[in-house]
């Protein structure tokens, strides 16, 4: 375990299990949720990225440059392979200080993933705010498809309220995967503050985001995604807001579902800011504020 310090903010990371924020509290309160004791499952986290994929691939099953792929699930009892494959992989300390440290990890073509890629993530703690930037890089000789986003867990109020603004939201078949379009209000007016459904779950994706959101006294802001995806299970002390730079099911989709193509060395990169109060300021590639 890594831990941060910076004035009354801390945060501990968790290179070993995916790569994972482990925690993070401002003035002796938790704005992720602290990851228990003892775990080794990236689901159990604070937050995790998404890396090379975000979200899920219906049935694992897309075409790419002409070339039928089929992924084996990677998560036992989910239909569908989901969140990439950073999260289930062992990253190693690249550099590490009192307030920052950078993790990475590596991934030989095989049948989860038929491309080499590598990935970097560089944690800087500011008091009052923790900044993530995660950047992949395409080590294939060929082209690979790309989509990037983190997944944080924050601590759920009952009557706490999510607000930010987007063009509309994806509306999920049976199989939990987007079907048809609906009103960004289609769950409530979260543009001007809105309760998330109580006693029914809501795991949807909202497109057209304007890259930011607020949560109980704590702001969200990635200049990168396109995409916010908001996961809040019913009777669960938590909530994700899932900024991502693609819909789930991208890669089987011709609309604007987002992610990129790499090509051979190409790199993507996201950034996430978790700030307790005040207006967000991303970091930079080199790691300063």
């Amino acid at each position: 375990m890594i831990r941060l310090r910076s004035g009354s903010s801390e945060a501990t990371l968790l290179p070993r299990i995916g790569g994972a924020i482990g925690s993070f509290s401002v003035d002796g309160r938790a704005i992720l949720r602290p990851t228990p004791e003892g775990t080794t499952d990236p689901l159990e986290t604070a937050c995790f990225p998404l890396v090379p994929y975000a979200n899920r691939i219906a049935d694992g099953r897309f075409t790419f440059a002409g070339r039928g792929h089929a992924l084996p699930c990677n998560v036992h009892g989910f239909a569908h392979p989901l969140h990439g494959l950073g999260w289930l992989k062992a990253w190693t300390i690249e550099d590490q200080a009192e307030d920052r440290a950078v993790v990475a990890c590596s991934h030989e073509a095989d049948a989860h993933w038929p491309w080499d890629w590598s990935a970097t993530q560089r944690c800087v703690l500011e008091d009052g705010a923790l900044h993530v930037l995660l950047e992949v890089t395409n080590r294939a000789a060929a082209p690979m498809p790309c989509g990037l986003g983190q997944h944080p867990y924050f601590v759920r109020d009952p009557d706490g309220r999510l607000r930010f603004a987007a063009a509309g939201v994806w509306l999920n078949d049976d199989g939990m995967i987007p079907a048809r379009r609906a009103p960004a209000d289609h769950f409530g007016n979260f543009a001007q503050g809105a309760v998330p459904l109580a006693g029914s779950l809501t795991d949807n994706c909202w497109f057209g985001w304007d890259g930011t959101a607020t949560w109980q006294g704590a702001a969200l802001q990635s200049d990168e995604a396109r995409f916010v995806h908001v996961f809040a299970p019913p009777e669960e002390a938590f909530l994700c807001i899932e900024p991502t730079s693609q819909m789930p099911d991208a890669f089987n989709r011709t609309d604007d579902a987002g992610g990129t193509v790499l090509e051979p060395g190409g790199s993507a990169r996201l950034g996430m800011t978790i700030r307790a109060s005040g207006p967000a300021r991303p970091v930079g590639p080199d790691g300063n504020l």
